[in-house]
């Protein structure tokens, strides 16, 4: 049984791990270019991370679009930790940090077809026609609470 723990990042040192995950998963594995994959938007965003003993796993952020509307994106799971629940947890803990410092927050985000199951089993819904990122089939997805 995995320990999975989750941290909002704090230091260059954390932010340097996020991009590390970003870089082996995005742009190594997806082939994603490194200019699009780092947009210069990580200055506006909150970054989380998700630990398992003392290695990170999973990195995701948080951009606001509006007011009272959140897109989560750059999720990346490392390999040899998906399907065990890693980007769920990191998904479900995001959605409750931010609900915890405001309840009427939504939350929206765009996903690979080829994972939209995995956020609709988490209750995000699909809405919209699907669109190519970076030459990747996504559908944009929002978050119904439960």
């Amino acid at each position: 049984m995995h320990n999975f723990m989750f941290k909002k990042v704090s230091s260059k040192e954390e932010m340097g791990k996020s991009y590390a995950i970003r870089k082996k998963v995005f742009c190594e594995e997806q082939k994603i270019s490194k200019e699009i994959e780092f947009d210069n938007l990580d200055h506006l965003c909150s970054h989380f991370l998700i630990f398992d003993d003392k290695n990170v796993i999973a990195t995701a952020r948080v951009r606001q679009k509006e007011e009272n509307l959140l897109k989560i994106e750059r999720v990346a799971v490392l390999f040899e930790f998906r399907r065990l629940k890693v980007g769920s947890t990191l998904i479900n803990n995001i959605i409750q940090y931010f609900i915890n410092l405001n309840d009427s927050i939504s939350f929206v985000l765009h996903s690979q077809v080829a994972v939209a199951d995995f956020y609709k089993s988490i209750n995000f819904i699909s809405y919209g026609d699907k669109f190519f990122e970076d030459g990747i089939p996504h559908i944009a997805m929002k978050y119904i609470k439960s």
